[in-house]
């Protein structure tokens, strides 16, 4: 197993809290991991997937770094690694 953990801001963490501890299998995607995030927390799999699919206007942060939604099945995890999960931004 790899412990990760899951961040989440503004609306994010109201609805699934500030901060998962997650153990992902080994192996595991950052896709793999947010649905088993889902999985634990109900609002998270509405909010964030549409069926097995992250939602377009996810944020997704990989380790500091901005990643798209499409790359999040491609990036294994890794021990300690985090993943943080803003909603959409917008504003003028």
């Amino acid at each position: 197993m790899t412990d990760i953990t899951i961040r989440a801001f503004a609306k994010f963490r109201e609805m699934f809290g500030a901060e998962t501890a997650l153990s992902a299998a080994d192996g595991a995607t950052v896709l793999d991991s947010l649905l088993q995030f889902a999985e634990t927390v109900p609002a998270a799999k509405e909010e964030l997937f549409d069926g097995e699919n992250l939602k377009e206007h996810v944020v997704l942060m990989y380790n500091r770094e901005r990643i798209d939604a499409e790359d999040a099945a491609e990036i294994t995890v890794e021990e300690g690694d985090e993943i943080v999960l803003y909603p959409p931004v917008s504003g003028g």
